[in-house]
This record gives C-alpha cells, structure tokens and sequence, in this order.
C-alpha cells in the first residue's frame, strides 16, 4: 500500500505532508501562510504536461507543491481535506 501524501491529525490543527523526494513535513497551522490550488506546468525534453496542485506557502518564503501526477487516486480527496483544514484554522485559500 502506498502511503497518503497528505494526512490530518485528528484535531485538525497539523499536516503531515511527504514531497516529491519522499521527505516527510510536519507542518503546524502556524507555519503555513496560505495555499494555492491551481495548474502547474511541467516541462519534458520536449513535452509540456499540465496537472492540478496544491501549493503549501509556508511563513519562512519556501513551499511545498504536490500534483496531481503524484497521486491521480487521491488527489481530489486530499484537496477536500487541504480546503477543510484551511477553513477551520483560517489559512487563506487562493485558487
């Protein structure tokens, strides 16, 4: 079984988030200063491949972008979960 990109604690007030190299981020409703729910473009040799992501900006400038290429099963259900969390510690959404 392959395991969540993104998980919630059960009070809501953490993430848990693994990157495209595989590290793991434990982010805190105060480390993270928005989030952006958009398209991102990647570019191949001589391919261009648009996907969905969620951007984590955190409050030190750096982010945490994952795409849909990442995890086409559970994309949309971590997007319901991202927007929730955001909502109920009242992170700015962008879309």
């Amino acid at each position: 079984m392959k395991a969540r990109l993104v998980s919630c604690n059960r009070d809501w007030t953490s993430l848990t988030v693994i990157d495209k190299n595989g590290k793991h981020h434990i982010l805190s409703y105060n480390d993270i200063d928005k989030i952006k729910l958009g398209y991102f473009t990647q570019k191949k040799l001589f391919s261009k491949r648009t996907s969905e992501k969620i951007e984590f900006v955190l409050k030190n400038n750096s982010s945490i972008i994952l795409t849909k290429v990442m995890d086409w099963n559970y994309f949309d259900q971590y997007k319901r979960e991202v927007i929730k969390f955001a909502n109920d510690n009242k992170i700015k959404i962008e879309i």
